[in-house]
């Protein structure tokens, strides 16, 4: 074989080196660049995942909580309307203090009528409202307190005393 052979096999088997060389370090920097992108999508994923679970566990909180003083509120609505149909069937009375102003001029000792005053309907009704928007209003406000406390405040799902 003239060297001239040789010389360009030993170009061409050169040649070949490098274009293998540079094809496995291609592969491998490519590889090293996805397990990076890999590790980090990953890493995401896992943060997310711990973000939902969060998520989840307050949203169960709040759900708890919301059952909870639905529940109250209807306990105390039912109480109202206990109330109500006991006063209307004559087993329980409203009982009001009440001052009346004496007047300074002397009257007879008579007593009038001597029945126990009483509320009229409308005024009784009008009781039975006010106290059924009290109770709301206080069963809401307490929601709010702890709606407030368990997800502005951090308190890990527990509601305050």
């Amino acid at each position: 074989m003239t060297w001239q052979l040789k010389f360009v096999t030993l170009i061409i088997v050169i040649a070949l080196i490098s274009s293998a060389t540079y094809s496995i370090y291609s592969v491998y920097t490519e590889n090293r660049k996805l397990n990076q992108q890999n590790q980090s999508l990953t890493t995401q994923l896992s943060e997310q995942t711990a973000i939902n679970a969060k998520q989840q566990e307050s949203i169960q909180a709040l759900h708890e909580l919301e059952a909870k003083h639905i529940q109250e509120l209807n306990h105390a609505k039912t109480e109202i309307n206990t109330l109500r149909a006991d006063v209307a069937a004559g087993r329980r009375r409203l009982q009001i203090t009440a001052t009346c102003p004496v007047s300074e001029t002397v009257t007879t000792g008579g007593v009038g009528d001597a029945e126990t005053p009483q509320l009229t309907e409308p005024a009784r009704q009008d009781y039975f409202r006010l106290r059924e928007m009290m109770a709301e209003n206080e069963r809401q406000t307490r929601y709010l307190q702890d709606y407030i406390n368990i997800e502005c405040r951090g308190n890990n799902g527990k509601s305050t005393p």
